[in-house]
């Protein structure tokens, strides 16, 4: 038997994490495809069905503690986006800082040992835009994560 023909390891797919905001539900799911990667896919679920979606390569590598995604659902304002973490175990507690300076709380998973990845996720108001996400490591204390955004135009002078 060579390497291509071992079975691989596959675990079927598990509810990792779930919320809901303004009608909206989105369900986390992760398992082991058959090539024994992490597949992580979310189901977004409201008044126009169902859309499913696969977070690409979700897991954290080299030293960082986080890997992130966001749904963002075009649709009506103050439709919520969706934010979704991906952290390394040692992280106990994650923030979304939002631009008013206003945060919310993401509920992280326990370690998930398969995976050695914690899963959250948490909706965020359309009219408060993320900038920012803070997390609590046991081992490399308080981080904030910035996001990137383009710098501003300087007013032009007429």
């Amino acid at each position: 038997m060579s390497v291509l023909d071992a079975p691989r390891r596959t675990t079927p797919a598990r509810l990792m994490a779930a919320v809901r905001s303004a009608g909206l539900h989105w369900a986390v799911r992760a398992g082991l495809n058959e090539a024994g990667l992490l597949t992580t896919v979310v189901t977004r679920t409201g008044q126009g069905g169902a859309v499913t979606f696969r977070v690409p390569d979700p897991a954290p590598r080299g030293r960082h503690l986080v890997s992130m995604w966001i749904d963002r659902s075009p649709g009506t304002p103050r439709t919520p986006a969706l934010l979704l973490l991906h952290t390394t175990p040692d992280v106990v507690r994650a923030s979304a800082v939002l631009a008013s300076g206003g945060r919310y709380h993401v509920r992280l998973s326990p370690p998930i040992e398969e995976f050695r990845i914690r899963f959250g996720a948490v909706p965020l108001p359309e009219e408060d835009p993320l900038t920012a996400v803070e997390i609590h490591s046991r081992l490399r204390g308080v981080r904030l994560i910035e996001l990137w955004r383009p710098p501003r135009r300087p007013d032009r002078v007429r």
